[in-house]
Parts: structure tokens; C-alpha cells; sequence
């Protein structure tokens, strides 16, 4: 059978176990499996024997194979016939459900994998031994459900065990059913200690396959994690005790596998076999055959998913025709696609991810009450996925399959937890999102354009009713975004410089200067005042790191030498190095975030020029749009004199039927003129739609999903008679001719309103809308059929247009004469919902997938790295008003230090940017600001803020003099009036001690301080008390 040494190293593990197993089986129930046992022990020690008469019958296949015994078996140098002889009766003991019998099973298995004795690929879909080890793996997981704490923590420790081994390796099924039942167990246990392990185990392992893929290698140098940085500050008090457990317990089974020679890693066939795990855990796969070895290292197969995309991805041209739709509430639509990756370490990866992102959207957030556990679940796969994706490796950033899993995915997975009214949920997301970011970014523009605005610029822009907790959540995350210069200018060069995208930055600067000035006055809020008060000063935080982000960038894109730093460095110089810090959770050769994107993006950067032509291109673009919302007529005429639009009928239609931010009411008024070119417009905007082959109402939704009908009839009767036009001429044989459709047109539109209108008490029936419409086609009937699957079609679903990107106050602001109008009772409007829009997490959902299906067609998806510092004139323009306006108020207004201190730091990094780019009208607006708050004008009213005023206008003097060129004077202004006053204060010190004849000709610093705090004016005692002096000299400074 083996060597003596095999049987001897095998009998210190198996017989004792086999023995209990004998001991504690009962006669009847598992006498089968006790004389197995039996037969096994004897075989075991046995000097003489012959496995194949001393053995039962124990798998069939072997039995059938002649040559089974030659084969390498799974269990340290056996053949697979004795191997399957040998682990026959710990399978059978793990699936007896009883605990006496599956405890010392679980434990033998634990101590085969640690020991490095069982060795090879488990893999349901593989050979006869990958399927031999994938079953007893199968038998290990589903020893949890005996409800045992002992059994569970034998289970997480077998796991974890066969999961780190190099011997024996998980892919899989049989990896994602290790990963599931960790999961479960953290779920279901009744036990702290173990779902604290349960969970340490979930992380080490995602740790372990992710660093695998990273490194392409089974054999990479793993370390521990540290358990202290899974646990939230809250919890650290409860389980300070079960924390060096669980550290323990980890750092033991690695330790454990890493003493054991591992074999080499040999190559076999890829795939996995179909689970069901309620969808998660699920995969179909088809064995790659003849693959040639030096395919699998190949980290651009563009076999990676033979899948259906979500909308989200619909925008990528490579990946278009694999459109897929998405229902409402679904996220599983492709549990039955085949995932075709040669490369298995990176199969793995990509399927423990996708069971992550499945289970992070499982149950929707309103149902945490009814189900708590399930809740604790999303939770649990939120807080694993953000873990992988803050230490995400190069492989995982740059790969096209790893990318497409997280637009697949992932991104699903934000658009169903980023409207969360539980605060955990929405953290997590913002984390989750901050990371793709940060992180991601070159590979996902489209993506993060629509989640920046709906996650982010949607909280901070409601200033009135806002969440409390997810308001200051998203200051915190804009706080952090900062961190990274590169981000941000990024930011505003892929999105506030291009035509189709929302401007982010200038939006996310705007809302930070509304929450930095709080709800208006008169106005309620929810917001308590020390909330408020909170809130405005995280606002300014944000202001400041915004400005500090650009001088960073600017320093570094200039090589400017940052004064502070080099001050830090030199103080840091002088402490003793006290080694390196221990490594923290995840990849630890990673380097730091700053701007890892870069290499990722396109090379395709854009020259200053052209730069600036996209700039002012959308500048002039919106200038042209905020006057059409105006004044329809004069925004078209500037558009085209701006050449933006072209001056002919189907040009015009066409912007108005495709540019965002248009007034949907004002479009319809434009539609409805009698003027010849309105006219020619309307005709031209209706002939572009093609209505062959819709539905009557369906035609109407469609029609009226770019604007609303205007409040009078007669713009209203023009615009429904050239649809029905247009609606018969697609449809030649529906009606008889097009005033049937024009009347219909009206019954509809009239049917929706009464349908769907809260005020209309008395609905309409199905009979009373046959009787309205009878005669309308030349004096006939229409089929009564039709009419009657129109109705329902009408009552189910209401005709809306369509949302748009307008603001919620845009949307909230409604014309007193339109109300008396007949839009209001056509009601072809959005519902209101309060005062914010999205209040709900369908009505969000809703709302993105639109969003996401728009940028398809209009984004553009090439992502350019910022490098040229001309960029930071378009952001400083875009920003320098409201960053003045939120400093300057609260300078004047307010006495807190801390507000003071964070005014005048944030009008510091101001002109320090503005003056390194030379914007003389810039830097100029914010010196003069900052030398009015000086109080020199006034002195007998300086304060201890005006004192630090004038200490930073001298700092600003020390650190940015070679940039202030003409600013120069607003400094020399500011200095020479303080030199002024300075010497009235000595002179006037100098006469009153010449008066009182007690002092002698010459002062010390002391006597004047003295004088000063004695009898000196308030004013000029401020100034004494906060002027320093030079210790050798004496002299103030």
C-alpha cells in the first residue's frame, strides 16, 4: 500500500480519530459506519494486508478502475484507491449529523490539511480526486448546522486550514462553499466568540485569494490579519476579551501551514461545478480543454464573462450588443451564465466577489426590521467588499474582467444600498464608493459621473430637510477625497470640462458654501443648532481641504517647495526611527493610493488648447441653456449665434429633444407658438420620432417623455393634431384617419389624469371610457377590445415624463399661472415627493437606471489624467466666488476661534493658489478681503481675529512674496499701516512715562509690558499683549 513512514505519520491522526468515531457510533443507526472504522483501524496497523479484501466496497468507480491503485492519490504518497479507502469513513462520519461521531471526523481533517498530508485540487468538476477532496470539504461545511459552538469553531478552523494550505488547493464551488458556510456561521451562531471568528477567518481567506491572484501564485507569503481593525470602536469594549481569542486562533493556523512543506502546485483542469446558495454562491462553468499552459497567465482573455450586461455597462463600445435588462428588484439575471476564465486563481477571485456583490444587495433596506439577520448579512458582504477594494492590487485596478464585474456587479449593488435610509448601509456605500474613486477611477468615468451626483451631490445639495447623519457622512467622505490631490483636479477635467457630463466639482463647491451658510433665515429645518453648527464648520473643513488639494497639486506640477512640509520633515528628521509599523489588513507592498490612476488612464491627454475650448464650449453651452429657461426664444438665438446649435428646423429639434438641463415646461411653450419657426420646430421635433409599431398610449408616453404639454389649449390642440399626424402616417392602417388619433389623443391624456389624480374622487370606468370615445373614427366605433386593453394599460401605468438632472428647486418652483392651467389637470408631470426628490430607494433606482442608459449614449468614456496646471484656472474660475463668500461671512460675523482660525487658513491656501497661477483679479479679490478683516483702517476696534489677520497677511508675505507681484501693494498697504499705529503706540507709551518721571530714559521689554497692561487703551493693549518680542534685542516684532 505505502511506505511504512506514510503509515506510521497517517496513524497518529487517523487511528485515534477512527476509534472514537467507533466508540461513539451507535450499534444500529451507524453500524455500518463502525464496522468501516473497524476494517479501516485493522488495515492501518496491520504489518500484512490487502487493502482491496480488508476494505469495504467504498467507491464504485474504483472498484471498476483496474488501475485505480496506480493513480496518485489525495492523501500524502497513497494511490487514489487507498486514499478513497482511508477517508471513506470521515466522509460518511461528517455526514451523519450527529455530533459525537462528526466531531473527531472534523477534527482528524483539520490536522490531514495542517499537517500538509492531503494535497491536490479540490474541484467538484474535475477529476476523480479533485471530486474525492471537494467531497470531504463538502461533508467539513456541513458540520455547522449541528449547532455545536465547539463544532462550529472545528469547522472555521478546518476552513481556514484548507483554504491557507499550499497543499491542497480550493477552487470553485468548492472555494465559494467555504467561503458561504464561514458566512452562515457568522449569520446563525449564538455565539459572539465564533461570529467574531467566523468573520477574521471570511477576511484572511479573501485576503488569501485575492494576494493569490494578485501574485499569481499559490505560494505567495501570506501574513495574519489584524483582528483589532475588523472591529468597530463601539464593539471593542464588549469584545476586548474574545479579540485575543480570535487573533490567536488566526495566527495559529497560519503559522501552522506555513511549517509544512508544501509540494508544488501541479496544473490541472479548470472549472466548477453548479451550487445553489440562493444565487450567490451559484456558477455554471465549462471545463477549458487544451488549454495551452502559457494561455493561463493571460490577465486579457476576452472570453472573461459570456454574460449579459447590465445597463451600466451598456456605454462601453467593446461590449455593445450584450445589452441586458434589468427588472425592477432583480439582480440575479445571470445566475445561468457561463464564467469562462482560464486563469483559476483569478476565477476564484472573480467568483468571490460576485457572491459578495449578490449578497451585499440580497434584501432590500427597508426590510431590516422584519429581518434583522438579513440585514446583518448585507452588512457583513458590504464591509468585506470595501475591504477588497481599499486594498486592491494592480491586477484587480487594471484588468478588463475585474472591471467589468464591479460596473456588473458592484455598481448594482451601490444603485440598491446608496439610497438606504439605515445609516450603516449608506456608510458603507459611501465607503465602497470613495474606494472606487480613489482607486478605480480611470475604468469607471461613467460610472462614478452618475454615482457622484446621486450618492453625494444629493445630500449635500439639501440644505433644508437633510438626513443628519448621511449629510455629515458625506462632508466626512468629501474631507477625505481631498487627501489626494490628484483626485480631485481629475475630477474637474473629466467632468466639469466635458459638454455631457454634470459639473461635480462646481456643484460640490456651491452645495459646501450653502451647508457652510445653514438653512436661510425664516426657512424650518430639521436640523437641531448644535447639528447645524456642526455641520457649517464640516463644511468649511472641506472648503479649506478643497483649497489646500489645489496648492498641493499646483506644488507639485510647479515644483514649488512647500514651506510646511519642508518644516515637518525637518522636525521629523530630528526623532528617532522607531522601525516599521506592523502590517495592517490586506496588500501589504502596495503603495499608497496618491495617484495610482494615473498609469491606468489614457495616454490621450488633452493639450492646453483643446482644453480649453471644451471649457468654454460647456460654459457657453450652459449660458445658452440658463437663458432658454428664461427666455426660450432669445436662448435659441444665442445658441445659434454661438454657433452651438444650427439655425435650421431639425437642428433645433434636435437639441431640444436631446440637450440636458432644458425646462421641460418651457420646451412645450417653444413647441406651441404659432410663429413660423416655432412651428417649423415642432413639426420637425414630432417627424423625428418613428411610432411604427407601438401602442396608441404607448406612442404618447414616448412622445411626451422630453417636455410637458403648455397651459393653453390652442398650443396644446397643435402640438396632439401634428402627433396624431405623424402617429397614422408610422401606423397607415390603425385608425381611419388621423383625427380619430387626434381625438384619442385627447381622451388619453384625459383618462391618465382622471386615473391618476389624487383630487379626482369619482374615477372613470372602463364603460364610461368606451362611451366618451364612441363615433371618433368617421362616425364608427372603435373596437371595443382595443378601447377596453387601453384603458387598463392607462389606469396601470401612468404617462410621466421623464426625470431629468434639473435641481429640486427648479423642480419645486412652480409658476402661479400655470397652476391655473391645464397642465395641472393633464397632470403629465413627475409626482411630487416632498421636498427631496428621491426619497425613496425605488424612486432612486428608477432615476439611475435612466441616468445610466443616458450615459451610454452620450459619454464619453476616454478618462484623461490631469498634468498640465492650466486646469486649475478653470477650477479657481468656477470656484474662487462662493469659496470668498463662505470665508468672508463668517470672518466678520462670527468670534468662534475655531471658525476664525479655519477662515483665515482657507483665505491663506486661496491666495497662495491664485498668486502661483498668477490670476491677478483673483488673488487681488481675496487680499483685499483679507486686509479689510485687518481692522487697520480702525484700529480702536481691532479685535484678537483682526491680530490674526494681520499675522497671516505677514506669513502670506514670508512664504508667497515671489508670486504676489502687484499684490505686493495690498501687503506693503497693510504693514505700512500697522508700522503707523505701532510708533503712535511707543510715542504715546514714551510721553506717559516722561510724565510720570518713574521710569528711566531707556525701557526693557518688561516695563512696557508692565505699562502696556497698566495704562494703556484697550486697543492698544491688544496689540502689546499679542507682539512678540526678540530676547536678545528686546525690539517688538
Amino acid at each position: 500500500m505505502a511506505s511504512s513512514e506514510a503509515d506510521s505519520r497517517l496513524n497518529q491522526i487517523l487511528i485515534p480519530a477512527l476509534d472514537k468515531i467507533q466508540k461513539n457510533a451507535s450499534w444500529r443507526k451507524h453500524s455500518k459506519l463502525g464496522s468501516e472504522c473497524k476494517s479501516v483501524i485493522e488495515h492501518l496497523t496491520s504489518p500484512n494486508r490487502n487493502p482491496t479484501a480488508a476494505s469495504p466496497p467504498t467507491s464504485p468507480s474504483a472498484q471498476s478502475d483496474s488501475d485505480a491503485s496506480l493513480l496518485p492519490g489525495v492523501l500524502l504518497d497513497l494511490s487514489l484507491y487507498d486514499s478513497e479507502i482511508v477517508l471513506s469513513p470521515l466522509i460518511n462520519a461528517l455526514s451523519t449529523n450527529y455530533l459525537k461521531v462528526a466531531e473527531p471526523a472534523l477534527d482528524a481533517v483539520q490536522k490531514l490539511i495542517a499537517h500538509g498530508y492531503l494535497h491536490g485540487e479540490a474541484d467538484p468538476s474535475g477529476g476523480a480526486e479533485a471530486k474525492l477532496l471537494s467531497k470531504l470539504i463538502d461533508s467539513a461545511c456541513k458540520c455547522h448546522e449541528l449547532g455545536d459552538e465547539n463544532a462550529e469553531l472545528l469547522v472555521i478552523k478546518s476552513l481556514l486550514s484548507a483554504v491557507t494550505s499550499v497543499a491542497l488547493r480550493l477552487h470553485g464551488d468548492c472555494l465559494l462553499q467555504v467561503v458561504r458556510t464561514c458566512y452562515d456561521i457568522y449569520l446563525n451562531s449564538k455565539n459572539g466568540v465564533n461570529q467574531t471568528t467566523a468573520k477574521a477567518s471570511l477576511v484572511q481567506m479573501l485576503v488569501i485569494v485575492f494576494r493569490r491572484m494578485e501574485a499569481d501564485s499559490s505560494t505567495v507569503p501570506l501574513q495574519p490579519i489584524v483582528v483589532a481593525e475588523l472591529v468597530e470602536p463601539a464593539e471593542k469594549a464588549d469584545v476586548d476579551g474574545s479579540m485575543i481569542f480570535v487573533q490567536s486562533f488566526i495566527t495559529k493556523i497560519m503559522q501552522d501551514i506555513d511549517g509544512v512543506f508544501s509540494p508544488g502546485t501541479p496544473s490541472g483542469v479548470t472549472g466548477s461545478g453548479a451550487g445553489a446558495h440562493d444565487g450567490a454562491f451559484e456558477t455554471k462553468t465549462s471545463t477549458v480543454e487544451g488549454t495551452n499552459p502559457a494561455d493561463l497567465l493571460d490577465s486579457t482573455d476576452k472570453d472573461m464573462l459570456d454574460a449579459k450586461y447590465w445597463e451600466i455597462s451598456m456605454y462601453k463600445t467593446a461590449l455593445e450588443g450584450r445589452k441586458g435588462e434589468l427588472a425592477d428588484g432583480e439582480g440575479e439575471r445571470d445566475d445561468d451564465l457561463e464564467v469562462q476564465i482560464g486563469n483559476k486563481l483569478r476565477r476564484d477571485a472573480f467568483l468571490v466577489f460576485r457572491a459578495l456583490c449578490k449578497l451585499s444587495m440580497k434584501t432590500p433596506p427597508k426590510d431590516a426590521v422584519a429581518d434583522p439577520q438579513a440585514m446583518k448579512g448585507k452588512i457583513v458582504a458590504l464591509e468585506l467588499l470595501k475591504l477588497l477594494l481599499e486594498n486592491a492590487g494592480a491586477v484587480f485596478r487594471t484588468s478588463e474582467r475585474f472591471l467589468d464585474a464591479i460596473k456588473q456587479y458592484l455598481c448594482l449593488s451601490l444603485l440598491k444600498n446608496s439610497a438606504s435610509t439605515h445609516m450603516i448601509v449608506f456608510q458603507l456605500s459611501c465607503s465602497i464608493f470613495m474606494s472606487l474613486v480613489s482607486r478605480f477611477r480611470a475604468g469607471l468615468k461613467a460610472e462614478i459621473g452618475v454615482f457622484f451626483p446621486m450618492i453625494v451631490l444629493r445630500v449635500l445639495e439639501n440644505v433644508v430637510q437633510p438626513n443628519f447623519q448621511q449629510k455629515v457622512t458625506v462632508l466626512h467622505f468629501l474631507e477625505k477625497l481631498c487627501v489626494d490631490s490628484q483626485i480631485l483636479i481629475d475630477i474637474f477635467l473629466n467632468y466639469d470640462c466635458d459638454v455631457n457630463a454634470s459639473n461635480i466639482f462646481e456643484r460640490m463647491v456651491n452645495g459646501l458654501l450653502k451647508t457652510a451658510q445653514g438653512v436661510p433665515p425664516g426657512v424650518s429645518s430639521t436640523l437641531q443648532p448644535p447639528q447645524d453648527a456642526s455641520m457649517k464648520l464640516e463644511a468649511m473643513k472641506c472648503l479649506v481641504a478643497i483649497l489646500k488639494c489645489m496648492g498641493n497639486w499646483m506644488n507639485k506640477q510647479l515644483r514649488i517647495p512647500d514651506i510646511q512640509s519642508s518644516k515637518k520633515l525637518d522636525a521629523a528628521d530630528n526623532v528617532p526611527d522607531s522601525g516599521s509599523p506592523p502590517h495592517t489588513n490586506g496588500n501589504i507592498d502596495e503603495p499608497t493610493e496618491g495617484s495610482d490612476a494615473q498609469g491606468e488612464a489614457s495616454s490621450e491627454v488633452s493639450d492646453v488648447s483643446t482644453l480649453e475650448q471644451r471649457r468654454a464650449y460647456k460654459l457657453e453651452l450652459q449660458e445658452g441653456i440658463s437663458l432658454f429657461n428664461r427666455k426660450p426664444k432669445k436662448g435659441i438665438e444665442f445658441l445659434i449665434n454661438a454657433n452651438k446649435v444650427g439655425n435650421s428646423a431639425e437642428e433645433i429639434a434636435a437639441f431640444l429633444k436631446n440637450a440636458n438641463g432644458l425646462d421641460k415646461t418651457l420646451i412645450g411653450d417653444y413647441l406651441g407658438e404659432r410663429e413660423d419657426m416655432s412651428l417649423k420646430v415642432m413639426h420637425a421635433y414630432v417627424n423625428s420620432f418613428e411610432f411604427q409599431g407601438m401602442e396608441f398610449d404607448e406612442a404618447i408616453r414616448v412622445f411626451l417623455q422630453g417636455f410637458r404639454l403648455p397651459g393653453e389649449a390652442q398650443k396644446i390642440d397643435r402640438i396632439m393634431e401634428k402627433f396624431a399626424e405623424q402617429y397614422c402616417k408610422c401606423n397607415p392602417k390603425t385608425f381611419t384617419s388621423a383625427d380619430t388619433a387626434y381625438v384619442l389623443a385627447y381622451s388619453v391624456i384625459l383618462l391618465n389624469t382622471d386615473a391618476h389624480n389624487p383630487m379626482v374622487k369619482n374615477k372613470m370606468s372602463a364603460e364610461d371610457f368606451i362611451r366618451n370615445n364612441r363615433g371618433i373614427d368617421d362616425g364608427k366605433d372603435l373596437p371595443e377590445e382595443y378601447l377596453r386593453s387601453l384603458y387598463e394599460r392607462i389606469s396601470r401605468s401612468e404617462i410621466k415624463m421623464k426625470e431629468d438632472n434639473l435641481s429640486v428647486q427648479q423642480k419645486q418652483s412652480v409658476n402661479s399661472n400655470s397652476v391655473l392651467g391645464l397642465d395641472s389637470i393633464l397632470n403629465i408631470v413627475i409626482r411630487k415627493r416632498g421636498e427631496d426628490s428621491m426619497e425613496t430607494s425605488d424612486d432612486l433606482m428608477r432615476h439611475m437606471q435612466e441616468q445610466f442608459k443616458e450615459k451610454a449614449r452620450k459619454s464619453e468614456s476616454i478618462y484623461y489624467p490631469a498634468i498640465d496646471t492650466v486646469v486649475l484656472k478653470f477650477m479657481i474660475e468656477a470656484c474662487w466666488a462662493p469659496i470668498l463668500a463662505a470665508f468672508s461671512v463668517p470672518l466678520d460675523q462670527s468670534d468662534d476661534e475655531i471658525v476664525i482660525a479655519l477662515c483665515l487658513e482657507g483665505f491663506r491656501n486661496a491666495i497662495h493658489v491664485t498668486a502661483g497661477m498668477s490670476m491677478k483679479t483673483h488673488r487681488d479679490a481675496f487680499l483685499t478681503s483679507l486686509a479689510k478683516f485687518t481692522s487697520l483702517h480702525s484700529p480702536a476696534d481691532i479685535k484678537k481675529k483682526n491680530i490674526d489677520a494681520i499675522k497671516v497677511i505677514v506669513t502670506i508675505a514670508d512664504e508667497d512674496g515671489n508670486y504676489l507681484q502687484e499684490g505686493w501693494e495690498h501687503i506693503l498697504t497693510c504693514v505700512s499701516r500697522f508700522e503707523h499705529h505701532f510708533c503712535r503706540i511707543l510715542h504715546s507709551i514714551n510721553l506717559l512715562v516722561t510724565r510720570s518721571q518713574k521710569w528711566s530714559l531707556i525701557l526693557s521689554t518688561s516695563a512696557k509690558k508692565s505699562c502696556s497692561s497698566t495704562l494703556l487703551l484697550p486697543a492698544r493693549d491688544i496689540f502689546l499683549t499679542h507682539l512678540s518680542t526678540d530676547e536678545h534685542t528686546g525690539r517688538y516684532l
